[in-house]
């Protein structure tokens, strides 16, 4: 409280903290870089898996039984994020509400339901391992306790979006989807990898190393990724590179797991 008949320097001095920013605009990029610093990791150890909805969960038995045997062998040697994608029946749940014209906000939160029904799956099938289901509000703000407890947890990749979400340039579907989500999980914290785990190899021209600015402007139908990610990759702070493996030849996510050269490594320039 200002003392009475303090001066309005004084006044001023009382409400401000000393600081370089401020009364300036966090907005203004050269002002903040003086006080920039390195973003520090908080989970430098985590390994994270992004499995694919369309490509491997929709697939069933033959596609997933053999993926939950090879993460059950990875986690006494990996701490793992096991993320979940949306499928088939995502896609059909978002034209029903495109038609019945629901906004933004609310399309991304249907669509994100059925993610996470493949998330309680593969949580499920690796539960007497001790792995289990997080939503996204614990895997925001108490994974690291959970990982103290167990090796692995199994979330929803895709992001939550509120209900007055603003919506994209074009159309009114979510832009951001389960490989974007997977992409800002794993950089926000640092992680050590990031493994996607499809249905093809990767790259269309089979090259095992390709950096990003070489995939920027191709048509989805021939990226391994959604080409969001590729933008991301270009301002990451942390995730420099990503893996994409083919899940239905087994052995393939053990081999990324590891640091061996499979599948495609996209990284940035």
């Amino acid at each position: 409280m200002t003392k009475p008949g303090a001066t309005s320097a004084e006044s001023v001095a009382a409400k401000d903290v000393p600081s370089l920013l401020m009364r300036q605009t966090l907005l203004d990029r050269e002002l903040v870089r003086p006080v920039d610093r390195p973003v520090i990791r908080v989970l430098p150890w985590l390994r994270v898996v992004a499995i694919g909805g369309t490509t491997i969960m929709d697939r069933g038995r033959d596609a997933v039984i053999p993926l939950v045997g090879e993460l059950r062998a990875a986690l006494a040697e990996h701490r793992m994020l096991i993320l979940t994608g949306a499928g088939v029946r995502a896609r059909h749940i978002l034209g029903v509400g495109l038609d019945l014209g629901m906004p933004t906000g609310v399309l991304g939160g249907l669509a994100a339901t059925e993610a996470e029904q493949n998330a309680h799956l593969l949580a499920a099938l690796l539960a007497a391992d001790g792995v289990s289901y997080l939503p996204h509000g614990t895997v925001a703000n108490q994974l690291a306790t959970h990982l103290s407890a167990s090796r692995a947890v199994v979330a929803n990749g895709y992001p939550p979006y509120g209900v007055h979400e603003f919506p994209p340039a074009v159309g009114k579907i979510p832009p951001h989807r389960s490989d974007a989500g997977a992409f800002l999980l794993a950089d926000a914290y640092g992680a050590a990898q990031l493994v996607y785990v499809k249905d093809a190899d990767g790259a269309p021209d089979g090259g095992t190393r390709v950096a990003v600015s070489e995939l920027l402007g191709r048509d989805r139908a021939e990226l391994p990724v959604d080409p969001l990610v590729l933008e991301l990759m270009t301002r990451a702070k942390h995730v420099r590179e990503i893996q994409v493996v083919n899940g239905l030849v087994p052995g393939n996510l053990t081999l990324a797991l590891a640091g061996k050269n499979v599948g495609t490594v996209i990284h940035a320039d």
